[in-house]
């Protein structure tokens, strides 16, 4: 089990690479939960689905969540006019 949010998220990284080419066509916009022990990947179109399908699995693990598309999982901010 990884012991810090950082280890997670180091070891989530080239999960993601791995896979985010091969999910891009059907599932752009959409979250992806990785549990990084098992490798395992979790789709959903919020990023609460796609947590909460991760921890029905693995309630005791921490994951790493990606957006298909974007630069960040979410963002922050406002608009100016």
């Amino acid at each position: 089990m990884f012991a810090d949010i950082k280890a997670v998220s180091d070891a989530a990284r080239p999960i993601f690479e791995s896979i985010k080419s091969s999910l891009m066509k059907e599932h752009v916009n959409s979250f992806v939960s990785i549990e990084p022990e098992s490798k395992e990947f979790f789709l959903g179109p919020t990023l609460s689905d796609a947590v909460a399908e991760a921890k029905k699995k693995y309630p005791n693990r921490l994951v790493h969540t990606f957006r298909l598309g974007h630069t960040a999982t979410v963002h922050f901010g406002m608009h100016v006019r």
